[in-house]
């Protein structure tokens, strides 16, 4: 299954070989990994699936941009930067540091503001609800999704892992 979304942990040694590459993902090295990527196949990726966006919103509160660390999936002024249109999107990729910042932030969120931002506006204009209404089903998936990701950065913080954050 190909995905919209990907959240990828990256040993250092990928992590420095990525930073300050000249074509990043698009050089032709790098794509048998990132077909991997998308495709969720590797234990190392966590698929947001089509949730990407409106996971961006519970962690803050808005569609696009969002200050400080909880807006590391959509916001493109966070990470660096790293081509990717030969896969149709893009890729930003997050230090060990950075990654420690995230995972603290969104541990603290607390469970009262996301269970506002499951009733906002901003979450029912994000793709994929914006065409029809958001019921009980997305919004119990989109907690597990957020659920995981939590994990996932966690772990990728605890091992002083950076991420590479790719959505088409």
């Amino acid at each position: 299954m190909r995905t919209n979304g990907v959240v990828v942990r990256l040993s250092e040694q990928l992590t420095l070989s990525l930073r300050g590459a000249p074509r990043g993902l698009d050089a032709p090295d790098w794509g048998d990994a990132v077909d991997t990527w998308l495709a969720s196949a590797d234990p190392n990726t966590y698929a947001l699936e089509e949730a990407f966006a409106g996971v961006h919103v519970l962690l803050t509160g808005t569609a696009r941009g969002g200050e400080g660390p909880l807006g590391f999936i959509a916001n493109e002024a966070q990470g660096e930067a790293l081509p990717l249109a030969r896969h149709g999107g893009t890729g930003r990729l997050f230090d060990p540091a950075t990654v420690a910042t995230i995972a603290d932030a969104i541990e603290s969120l607390s469970a009262k503001v996301v269970r506002q931002r499951l009733a906002s506006d901003a979450l029912s204009a994000a793709h994929p609800f914006a065409a029809r209404a958001l019921d009980d089903e997305d919004k119990e998936w989109l907690l597990a999704v957020l659920q995981g990701l939590m994990t996932f950065m966690r772990r990728a913080a605890t091992d002083g892992a950076g991420v590479l954050v790719a959505l088409r």
